[in-house]
């Protein structure tokens, strides 16, 4: 069933309550002075940033309250995150790191599948993860690459991307710069993958090119996200917009923070801040 234009529009007015509240340029420029430790943390706390996938997870909340029809799109997106955890659970009993989960792992909070797991074995991984979106692709992992830990990253970063693309082509044509940004989220992380010699595993866009131009993909996703807002209120393309901005946020104030006064990495962090808002 089509959602009423009410519902709709109550959603995407807190959806772009939500874009107001990104980081803009301005706001990071402090960010950008800070030369110090005690310095950055007095930014941090006034720009309320302590924790940047908080204030990510938020958007995907309030997304997926307020668009019914597309919280399987939604969670698909959030599972790019998830599916992080289960390639750091695998490397751990692999190479008997397990010490190190708990720093690494990435809490999704109420949106999490499952608990950080007590797996000493692949066996046991896969028990753990019965249940959970990612039983059949760990059971189908274990039996093509078991330990092999670079072939099994690249397989479960293929089915995550896979399953994202599926859930956006299930979409109804008008949603078509939803299905666009997806195409290019998708698109660079098979760029990625190529780099890390993916291309024997298989990808999940048609004919990716290994000479792809990841700055002008992120680029060509900034200009629709910023078009999304132009059309139509009703449909799910600014939720996704927001959400991509947002996910860009979290990159973009990590390398900030990450550079910390160190002009060796400015080349790496406006990279990554050009796809944000704070770079816009």
């Amino acid at each position: 069933m089509r959602p009423s234009h009410g519902s709709r529009a109550y959603a995407h007015a807190r959806i772009r309550a939500c874009k107001l509240r990104l980081l803009t340029r301005a706001d990071a420029a402090p960010l950008v002075a800070a030369s110090d430790a005690a310095a950055m943390q007095r930014v941090i706390a006034a720009l309320g940033i302590d924790d940047p996938l908080q204030r990510l997870l938020r958007v995907y909340q309030t997304a997926i309250n307020g668009y019914c029809d597309g919280a399987p799109l939604f969670r698909a997106m959030l599972q790019l995150h998830e599916i992080e955890n289960v390639k750091l659970l695998w490397r751990a009993v692999a190479n008997g790191h397990r010490d190190r989960v708990a720093r690494l792992w990435i809490d999704v909070l109420a949106f999490a599948s499952f608990p950080i797991p007590d797996a000493a074995t692949l066996n046991e991984l896969l028990r753990s993860l019965a249940g959970t979106p990612y039983a059949e692709i760990a059971k189908s992992v274990a039996r093509a690459h078991g330990n092999d830990v670079a072939a099994a990253e690249l397989a479960f970063d293929r089915w995550a991307s896979r399953r994202l693309l599926d859930e956006a082509r299930r979409l109804p044509r008008r949603e078509s710069i939803a299905l666009r940004l997806i195409e290019l989220v998708v698109r660079e992380r098979d760029a990625q993958l190529m780099l890390r010699g993916a291309k024997w595993y298989g990808l999940a866009s048609v004919a990716p090119d290994k000479t792809v131009d990841i700055t002008a993909l992120r680029r060509e996703r900034l200009r629709l996200c910023r078009r999304a807002f132009i059309g139509s209120p009703f449909l799910l393309g600014p939720a996704v917009a927001v959400i991509l901005l947002a996910e860009e946020e979290v990159r973009a104030v990590r390398a900030l923070v990450e550079r910390m006064g160190n002009e060796r990495l400015d080349a790496a962090m406006i990279r990554t801040v050009a796809a944000s808002q704070v770079g816009a």
